[in-house]
């Protein structure tokens, strides 16, 4: 008895298979001419169409993807493929309309015209998709309100991947004119679209056992549909993955019932069948059957434990602002206002694979002595292994304690899961000391491991930093602006030397500017009438000093001014001969000779904050300010810039009306000249403080 009930099953279960590929036969395509036909009487269905056409319509242009015929040749169904304002042909399932052939020609319906039913029920079988179809006589289906939400489904793709929900509750919505709906909500309430630039690979959602499969159908095929359904006990339900690439199914997958495992591989996506672009459509069943070529049946309610939004349910932002809202879902993942945003609804997976990738790394040697020299090439070889294929391999160091990709991301082996390559340990730093590193490997699909085999080796002082001053830029000033780049700017770099001399002269150890590795340039400040020369070295955080040009050369040089011309302003140098400057207005001058001082003299109406403001305008200006009583004996404030080139500001308070005075003075003596101009502003200002809280 036992024996007779595993015969009977295993033949109700490989006639499931007979049923899906010979019990419906294909559609078959029109001609070329034919399709040319009824796109043209498409469009001119449109021009005829008295009712205003949606929003919708507006936002995405129809196009015909292809069209089939029924036998007698005098009925069609028609594909429409959608672009979106961008040109980007949506990837989908296709809007559907139907061609009559009349003595005038084809002439085209749209869902809900005149006739549109009666002739829609009366296609031929193995005409419509099964979206559109009718569900069989003999399923038994429950009603949504009956079906409990099921819960421990992922995204159907690689952790820490992101893929573009394409559509869920947009299978449904009715656009007539644009062909919709391309399945009803009794089927695909439940449904969702995912996308990408190419194919990708795809993961189990939930475990199970396989069903059915089918991938003999060639890529982008529109008459044939590659699919694999899993079946999960525990849910009593179908898991239904359609669309499928051509002969990516892995052989295993195919023969018996085998277990799958939460992440597993199942295939790469594609545009095979109903379809208008490579995409999955992804959907949950409790009732399932054989129907135009696939498997499929109504979508029953599931959450995405890896969708932070919804509750679990992924939707568009073009959906949640367009359409009706359906199970509370009234989030996106984007910008709302621009809800065709490219940037939009790109969901990222948490479903870790069942079966990452494996490899050992076999150079470099642990304890090895990596000695760059002239060549900053280290030779890496590995071996790796992966239940698919791997993709890709890499090398990665610890840096900063952070394991940090180092070197190429090689894709193609030299042999069967063997890989040579070598890492430019100069584009790392100027390393020095031990260095643990690791081999990080990619499989087909979409999973990484991060940090396999890893160990330490020694490196002696690779890739030393270098420095290039660049050409000095002089102004009519004594100071002088000085830049430089490096070969390296990352952290490794600790200071700067700065040095300079008279020109011609010899270099001093004592002329040295010691600059904070940060920094990308600073300001000199000379003597009138003098020719200088500098160089530049970089010291790294080991202790390793750049070696200064050779032959004492010189990177760059600079010629000062003789002397400078004064400003409208002067004289005046002392208290007496200060200038008198309104509130509120900017005025301009210089530092003409060493230690110049300028003086000015305001009137302060209203008792209470002002602000004495000094901007560098040119050639390296920076002041110090001092603020006086009317008669110059009594300082009330003062204040200077950070360095040269930079603003000085002093904020006072006097208690009384009159007149003040301020001096304002080169921030080092020698600094001067026509060009070394700053603007000078007296102004009332208003004092905010923000409250200290304390916990």
């Amino acid at each position: 008895m036992g024996r007779n009930r595993l015969l009977i099953l295993l033949f109700l279960f490989f006639s499931t298979f007979i049923l899906v590929s010979a019990d419906v036969p294909p559609p078959f395509p029109v001609t070329p001419e034919t399709e040319a036909e009824l796109s043209a009487a498409f469009f001119n269905r449109l021009e005829t169409k008295s009712t205003t056409k949606s929003l919708t319509f507006d936002l995405f242009t129809p196009e015909v993807d292809s069209a089939y015929t029924s036998p007698d040749g005098r009925t069609a169904v028609i594909w429409l493929a959608l672009r979106d304002d961008s040109g980007r042909l949506l990837a989908t399932e296709p809007g559907l309309v139907l061609g009559v052939l009349t003595d005038n020609g084809w002439q085209v319906l749209l869902p809900g015209d005149p006739g549109w039913d009666e002739t829609f029920i009366n296609l031929p079988k193995g005409l419509l998709p099964a979206e559109l179809s009718p569900t069989p006589p003999d399923s038994k289906v429950a009603p949504n309100v009956e079906i409990q939400t099921l819960n421990g489904y992922y995204l159907p793709y690689a952790a820490d991947t992101s893929r573009w929900l394409e559509g869920s509750i947009s299978h449904f919505q009715s656009i007539p004119e644009l062909g919709y709906p391309s399945c009803t909500e009794y089927y695909c309430r439940y449904a969702f679209d995912f996308t990408d630039s190419d194919h990708f690979p795809l993961l189990a959602s939930k475990g199970g056992t396989v069903f059915a499969t089918r991938d003999s159908c060639s890529d982008g095929d529109g008459t044939c549909t590659n699919y694999i359904v899993l079946y999960n006990a525990s849910d009593n339900a179908y898991q239904i993955y359609l669309h499928l690439a051509h002969g990516t199914i892995p052989d295993k997958l195919q023969s018996g019932q085998p277990t799958v495992v939460r992440g597993q591989y199942l295939g790469d996506t594609d545009d095979t069948g109903y379809s208008t672009s490579q995409h999955v459509h992804f959907m949950v069943v409790n009732t399932i059957w054989p129907a135009s070529g696939y498997y499929w049946g109504r979508s029953i309610d599931i959450r995405f434990a890896d969708v932070g939004i919804n509750n679990g349910l992924p939707r568009t932002c073009y959906e949640v602002t367009h359409f009706p809202i359906y199970d509370g879902a009234t989030v996106c993942l984007g910008n709302r206002s621009d809800p065709r945003n490219p940037n939009n609804d790109w969901f990222e997976s948490g479903n870790v694979g069942a079966f990452p990738p494996t490899g050992t790394l076999a150079r470099p040697d642990s304890g090895a002595i990596v000695t760059v020299g002239a060549n900053p090439l280290m030779d890496a070889t590995a071996t790796t292994d992966d239940d698919v294929r791997v993709a890709a391999v890499r090398m990665v160091a610890k840096l900063n304690n952070q394991w940090v990709e180092i070197g190429p991301k090689v894709t193609q082996p030299v042999r069967t899961n063997f890989y040579d390559w070598d890492v430019n340990l100069c584009d790392v730093g100027p390393l020095n000391g031990p260095l643990e590193v690791a081999l990080r490997v990619w499989d087909h699909e979409g999973n990484v491991a991060s940090a396999l085999d890893p160990r330490t080796i020694q490196v002696d002082h690779a890739c030393p930093l270098t420095s290039q001053l660049n050409p000095s830029t002089t102004y009519d000033s004594t100071a002088v602006f000085l830049n430089w780049s490096t070969n390296y700017d990352g952290s490794d770099i600790g200071s700067f030397d700065l040095q300079w001399r008279t020109d011609p002269g010899t270099w001093n150890s004592a002329n040295m500017l010691n600059v904070s590795g940060s920094q990308r340039s600073t300001w000199f400040v000379g003597n009138f009438g003098t020719n200088y020369a500098f160089r530049l070295r970089v010291l790294d955080k080991n202790g390793v000093v750049e070696a200064w040009p050779a032959n004492d050369s010189a990177e760059t040089t600079a010629s000062l001014p003789s002397n400078c011309s004064e400003d409208g302003y002067e004289q005046d140098d002392t208290v007496g001969q200060a200038k008198s400057l309104a509130l509120g207005t900017l005025t301009q001058h210089n530092l003409c000779g060493n230690a110049d001082v300028d003086w000015i003299r305001f009137n302060v109406v209203n008792p209470g904050f002002h602000q004495i403001l000094a901007l560098s305008q040119n050639g390296g200006a920076a002041v110090k300010i001092t603020v006086y009583n009317s008669t110059g004996s009594t300082v009330l404030a003062s204040g200077q810039a950070f360095g040269i080139g930079q603003p000085a500001s002093v904020l006072f308070k006097p208690m009384a009306s009159g007149t003040y005075t301020a001096k304002i003075e080169p921030l080092v003596s020698n600094l001067a000249g026509t060009g070394a101009t700053y603007g000078i502003k007296v102004s009332e200002v208003t004092v905010s403080y923000m409250p200290l809280v304390f916990r």
